[in-house]
């Protein structure tokens, strides 16, 4: 498991006059032509994210993307660089929701491709036989260059975004025991203020590096990167928060949304964990996948293993082994603000509900390097690629549907599940094209990727309760190949 730094050189602020990009030259070594740094005079500020479709049979997946460019329609011009240093991301646990990397900035002009290269790849998978294996992908294809079509054009310097939304089942090729990989992605660059409210969705999780009255500095268990949120009266927090009793090292969970100031706002804040939970005790935690269960001899669930795809705190280790998490009678059991938002009630998650393939964020006390007493776990939203089984039934903004889950994956292989039963209600957010009226009338076999809460309501009996729900596309193709040029 991948720790989050205490001091990162590549950490950002949202305060875009306080970042000073560093010049890249060559990164991977795949580019001949020189790369600069954006110039902040007459720039726009940028948020740049990432988010990935279909997981198939893909547990996590940890990739380290050595540069970002974008290419200008101006013949001759030189590729600009919008990541200041290289960054690993987690990809598997984003779904339909979309991780920041990087705040940037982005001087006036047309801007009509976007190159991409990959300096490491590692992958967790169930194998045809249902064993977890983990590899480090042999890089076929580091350099991928694709269109932004349309264009992105800058002319103001109100805040845009630039999305790269991997498809990480066909970015990854397993064959055996041997796996490649080769960046399969699309990309969209826009101004904040024309999107989707769902296209504007961000989420981090991790330790709070700062807080104030207006903002709070999160820095990612995922990524290491640090960014500020500015905090105001319509920032949700749990029952009985506030802002001033959150503390520097607490574990949150901060879902935001970008602003045209180049700012972004948190909409929500949950805890994760507190320094009083933890009983004084350094803070440490993950979010991943339950493995497998282990119950007492009276039924009830003593431990469970989960492949974490990010940590938290300084004591747990071991990038891409399990972690056992052990229960006792003090453990308690959370839902995050927006699983009540899209329906659930606090007390519907306990330990009864937990199972193999479901999603939750554990915080508590390590037990040596790869085990951990809880004190709190907390059900995670998780991102499900399927197919709807018929069209969405019921009125806006209340639609149910069913859905049949893409064969291989985790939650076929862990929970012999098949078809799902989803709803939506006026808290659900529509993303990558797709809109509520669009969703309604969407037909039988139509894919969707539904990011939200799954909840098993009683044994083998499960329901979906989703907070976006957005279209699945096929990656862009490469221009010219994998080459790096622009």
């Amino acid at each position: 498991m991948k720790k989050p730094l205490p001091a990162r050189p590549f950490a950002v602020l949202v305060a875009v006059s306080a970042l000073i990009l560093a010049t890249l030259s060559g990164c991977g070594g795949s580019s001949t032509s020189p790369v600069v740094s954006n110039p902040l005079s007459a720039a726009a500020p940028m948020v740049v994210t990432v988010s990935d479709a279909p997981l198939g049979n893909i547990l996590s997946a940890r990739v380290t993307l050595s540069s970002v460019t974008l290419g200008s329609a101006t013949t001759g011009s030189t590729p600009v660089s919008v990541v200041s240093s290289p960054v690993t991301v987690e990809l598997s646990g984003l779904g339909a929701v979309q991780e920041p990397i990087e705040i940037s900035s982005l001087a006036q002009g047309t801007y009509n491709s976007v190159t991409l290269t990959v300096s490491a790849a590692t992958v967790v998978y169930t194998s045809s036989s249902g064993q977890m294996v983990t590899a480090t992908a042999t890089l076929a294809s580091p350099t991928i260059t694709v269109a932004l079509s349309p264009g992105l054009v800058v002319n103001s310097t109100s805040e845009l975004q630039l999305q790269l939304a991997f498809n990480l089942a066909q970015s990854f090729s397993i064959t055996g025991s041997t796996v490649s990989f080769t960046p399969a992605i699309n990309t969209t660059g826009a101004q904040v203020g024309s999107e989707a409210p769902g296209d504007r969705q961000v989420e981090v999780t991790g330790n709070v590096v700062s807080v104030s009255s207006s903002s709070i500095s999160v820095q990612s268990g995922d990524s290491g990167k640090q960014f500020t949120f500015t905090v105001n009266g319509s920032t949700q927090l749990p029952t009985g928060t506030t802002i001033s009793s959150i503390a520097t090292g607490d574990i949150v969970q901060v879902q935001g949304q970008t602003q045209t100031d180049g700012s972004i706002l948190a909409t929500s804040i949950t805890l994760e964990s507190t320094q009083s939970s933890a009983g004084g005790q350094d803070q440490n935690g993950a979010k991943g996948i339950v493995l497998a269960v282990t119950q007492n001899s009276t039924g009830g669930i003593a431990s469970f293993t989960m492949l974490p795809r990010e940590d938290f705190g300084s004591s747990l280790s071991g990038s891409s082994g399990s972690l056992t998490v052990n229960l006792s009678s003090s453990t308690t059991y959370a839902i995050p603000e927006d699983a009540q938002q899209a329906g659930l009630t606090a007390s519907s998650f306990t330990a009864a509900d937990i199972f193999p393939g479901e999603s939750v964020t554990v915080s508590g006390a390590a037990s040596g390097s790869a085990a951990l007493n809880a004190t709190q776990i907390m059900l995670a939203a998780e991102s499900i690629p399927a197919t709807l089984v018929a069209a969405p039934s019921g009125t806006a903004p209340d639609f149910s549907f069913s859905l049949t889950i893409a064969v291989p994956s985790f939650l076929t292989t862990y929970s012999n599940l098949v078809t799902l039963s989803g709803t939506t209600n006026s808290a659900t957010e529509y993303g990558n094209g797709l809109s509520q009226s669009g969703f309604a009338a969407l037909a039988a076999g139509a894919s969707v990727e539904v990011h939200g809460y799954l909840l098993q309501t009683s044994p083998g009996t499960f329901a979906l309760y989703a907070t976006k729900i957005a279209q699945i596309e096929a990656p862009q193709p490469p221009e010219g190949g994998s080459s790096g040029d622009n």
